[in-house]
């Protein structure tokens, strides 16, 4: 695969949005150096060429190209050339990203109100999801926590999340408070997930899972919100992994 060519996903779309035009490059690097620190971008990922993120970030492509130079000598990817070649993460031990603390710490800082944002919306979508339901919705819902149960490997399990998750807000029957959640996911996801995974995390939100359904199901309104608002603060408002 080319630099140029993208997983066909355009994984990053959306990054445009929380990317300062001001300090595009040192911003974008800021937000890949995040994905890396919390494992979204394990070593070996292939990112997207420049000509893709460009266009996806709708900024200019010297400054992915510059994003990228800084992230190479500093030794967090590499360039490989010819067929199979691309910009590839290369080194996410934590002594490599330690001297780079600061601006994670930054961006995680600056992510925590969208956290706290999203947390309280996803308690409304539940609660409308317990009130307007349909039946064949609920066992939709069943059916993405069973899966999710199932899903016990990083990429797979945030992706059976948010499919989840997403059920949830299309059981509510407003089109509106579907695209406010996509926009909100969007804006904090930014073209890769970076909530934290563990295998405690992951039995947690299963069990998590589980409890949202069936306040749903009974059709408990303050129930279902509460916990699914307890859910995304207990599973994604965490202290980012320390870099020293």
């Amino acid at each position: 695969m080319s630099e140029e060519t993208t997983s066909g996903s355009h994984e990053f779309s959306g990054l445009g949005e929380v990317v300062s035009l001001t300090s595009a490059p040192q911003q974008i690097a800021d937000h890949i150096l995040s994905g890396i620190a919390v494992g979204a971008l394990p070593e070996g990922t292939l990112l997207p060429g420049e000509r893709t993120l460009a266009a996806d970030l709708q900024v200019s492509r010297s400054s992915v190209r510059a994003a990228l130079l800084r992230l190479e000598r500093l030794g967090v990817v590499e360039r490989r050339r010819g067929r199979g070649g691309g910009t590839f993460v290369k080194n996410a031990r934590p002594e490599t990203l330690a001297p780079m603390a600061g601006r994670i710490d930054e961006f995680h800082a600056e992510r925590r109100n969208l956290l706290d944002a999203r947390a309280v919306f996803q308690n409304t979508l539940a609660a409308t999801a317990a009130r307007r339901r349909s039946e064949s919705e609920l066992a939709e819902l069943r059916e993405l926590a069973q899966i999710y149960s199932q899903r016990a490997e990083a990429a797979a399990a945030r992706t059976a999340d948010a499919q989840f998750h997403f059920a949830i807000a299309r059981a509510g029957h407003n089109p509106e408070l579907v695209r406010m959640a996509i926009d909100i996911d969007t804006k904090i996801n930014a073209g890769f997930r970076h909530d934290p995974f563990s295998a405690e995390l992951f039995d947690h939100a299963v069990a998590d899972h589980a409890a949202i359904v069936e306040a749903i199901a009974e059709g408990d309104a303050h129930k279902a919100g509460q916990l699914c608002e307890d859910h995304f603060r207990s599973t994604t408002i965490v202290r980012p992994p320390r870099t020293t």
